[in-house]
């Protein structure tokens, strides 16, 4: 059955065409009586219906056929890149090959449940399928690792290869010499997923096998995911998208029309609602983002990861002239004034004697001193602080840039106490401080299954862990699970991730760890193309992208809307294979684990937001 569209759905109009074309809907579908609320509601219920035993048999006809993808001219898919928009794709697919790339076009478009357009990046993904410099096939090194000579290699030569070094590094090292690096180059998807780490394929895989070292944090949030739960028991805040409730928002090194991309990300939340109560924007940070270009009444620069100093600058401020909300403090705050302090903390232990000048330093932390570190002129500080004061509700955000410097934690707290210094946590239009918050559909994920290794690492220590691991301890280095680490890591498997090299700090060193192939004696690398953390792998595995496998896509940050699409294989042309059939045969226990599992659904015709 063939799919048709109209012009006006060619251009990307929903708004055009016959109410069925509209919609997205099959034209012998309407011509049988099935109207567009039913069809949407059948297109809901593939992803269980596909998942029973009967399959799709028991839907409409019509819709059945449209949702097995046979002959159709469009293919609904998703982005699933790291800007965690999650974006809708239409790929038009000619003799499976996809030919065209589009974006959401359904509904009236009404904000709230508007279309989840993507951004350039999201349609350009037909240059990314079909890019020369893809990787095709398996390679094997032949030279010096980093120096990306290798081999063609068929997929059993090089998955007996795998085999066979995991079946030696367990007999002579055990389990916990294998480790997982950190990588999110596939989110979104459920079956495919590189990350969280113990939710992806080659987690399974080693969870079948014995186990692996785990790693805690990461490198986007690691010291705002650690410090925000001290102040809080968690991380998350009010959504962008209740500003509109705001009389004036201060973003600190948040800018999500950079992070937080596409047509229906949250920066079209701030630029409603901006346009709807004409809250103010404040942008803090060093750089002229395009979030403030888009939305900002004011930029003040900063010198890059001084946030602390400027936040306590304020704080000065507001408990020198009276603008501390006390009420708010006494009655949810420990620890803000010495009458508040926890039983058995010494005097002058408080927020309040600190930024007074009454604590141990004994330094007032007034406008002045904040402006000497931090480069903001003290009118600035002052006026900025007054305005925090008498505005409420006042949206206090940060984004990950302030915490990611040595020390970030305490810029990440310190922004943070002035959404409490000022009274403005959980109200409307107020925030925690952190970075905006949002909800989530749950939605089942890949079963891993648990992995029997204790141990675990800072995400950051990998390195260190192959060069000194039996020397890493829980006190000394923060090895949790276990007291001390037993033996180096010496196989690592890299999914969809740069991290290897490009992300991690000091790359000359951890390039020549990595070249020595006597400590880490075996590194897999499954990619898309010849990054710098895959010139270093011993075993190179081609991936295919997201758009040729079937699975599904959670709803990510797209906006105050919860989407859940399935996302079908547009293109059929490549020999690389989905992460969760390349670990299958790896070995006889993650074949078995890996058998038992209920395939994706077929493809569907449609996505849909609830």
């Amino acid at each position: 059955m063939k799919l048709e569209h109209s012009q006006a759905a060619q251009a990307g109009d929903a708004r055009s065409g016959s109410p069925a074309h509209a919609a997205g809907m099959p034209e012998d579908c309407a011509a049988r009586g099935l109207d567009r609320r039913t069809f949407l509601k059948w297109c809901a219920l593939l992803g269980g219906a596909a998942m029973l035993p009967g399959g799709l048999a028991g839907l409409c006809p019509a819709v059945a056929e449209a949702a097995s993808g046979e002959s159709q001219d469009f293919v609904w898919s998703s982005c699933n890149v790291n800007c965690g928009s999650r974006c809708v794709l239409r790929a038009m697919v000619r003799d499976g090959a996809i030919v065209r790339m589009d974006t959401d076009n359904l509904g009236a478009d009404d904000y709230g449940t508007h279309q989840i357009r993507a951004c350039l990046r999201g349609r350009a993904m037909r240059q990314r399928v079909y890019a020369p410099e893809r990787l095709k096939y398996p390679m094997l090194r032949t030279g010096k690792r980093g120096e990306a000579a290798f081999r063609r290699a068929t997929w059993d030569e090089a998955l007996d290869v795998i085999a066979a070094k995991m079946k030696d590094v367990r007999e002579r090292y055990g389990n916990e010499a294998f480790y997982l690096n950190y990588g999110t180059g596939n989110l979104g998807s459920v079956m495919s997923k590189s990350w969280p780490t113990d939710q992806t394929p080659i987690t399974r895989l080693m969870n079948c096998y014995g186990g692996y070292l785990n790693h805690y944090n990461t490198y986007s949030t690691a010291q705002i995911a650690t410090s925000m739960p001290y102040l809080y028991g968690g991380g998350l805040g009010n959504a962008l998208s209740d500003i509109v409730n705001s009389k004036l928002v201060v973003l600190f090194g948040n800018n999500p029309a950079e992070t937080r991309m596409s047509g229906g990300g949250v920066v079209y939340d701030i630029q409603r609602a901006k346009r709807e109560s004409n809250v103010r924007v404040i942008v803090i940070d060093p750089r002229y983002t395009d979030t403030a270009v888009a939305v900002a009444d004011e930029w003040i620069p900063i010198r890059p990861a001084t946030d602390a100093a400027l936040a306590a600058g304020i704080a000065h401020v507001l408990f020198a002239e009276g603008m501390a909300d006390r009420s708010f403090m006494d009655t949810y705050c420990v620890g803000h004034d010495e009458a508040h302090l926890p039983e058995g903390v010494p005097a002058g232990s408080s927020y309040e004697a600190y930024i007074m000048g009454k604590g141990p330093d004994g330094v007032a932390k007034t406008p002045g001193w904040a402006s000497a570190i931090c480069g903001v002129p003290v009118d600035t500080i002052v006026r900025l602080a007054r305005e925090i004061g008498t505005a409420k509700p006042c949206c206090i955000s940060q984004g990950w840039g302030p915490q990611r410097h040595h020390n970030g934690e305490t810029n990440c707290r310190a922004i943070a106490v002035l959404a409490a210094l000022t009274g403005n946590v959980g109200i409307p239009g107020g925030n925690t401080g952190a970075r905006e918050g949002g909800y989530s559909i749950p939605f089942p994920g890949f079963p891993t299954l648990k992995n029997p290794v204790a141990a675990s690492i800072s995400f950051f220590l990998w390195t260190d862990a192959i060069v000194r691991g039996p020397e890493m301890t829980a006190e000394r280095d923060g090895v949790r699970g276990v007291p001390k680490l037993n033996v180096p890591v010496k196989f690592i498997w890299n999914y969809a991730g740069n991290a290897l090299i490009n992300q991690h700090s000091d790359i000359n060193r951890t390039a020549q760890i990595l070249s020595d192939d006597t400590t880490c004696e075996m590194i897999v690398v499954v990619e898309n193309f010849m990054t710098p953390s895959a010139r270093f792998a011993d075993v190179l595995l081609p991936a295919v992208t997201n758009l040729e496998e079937n699975d599904f896509a959670h709803q990510g940050s797209t906006a105050e809307m919860a989407t859940w699409s399935l996302p079908r294989r547009p293109s059929n042309r490549c020999s690389s294979r989905a992460a969760c059939t390349t670990c299958a045969p790896t070995s006889p226990n993650a074949l078995a684990c890996a058998n038992s599992t209920p395939r994706a659904a077929p493809a569907t015709s449609g996505s849909r937001r609830y």
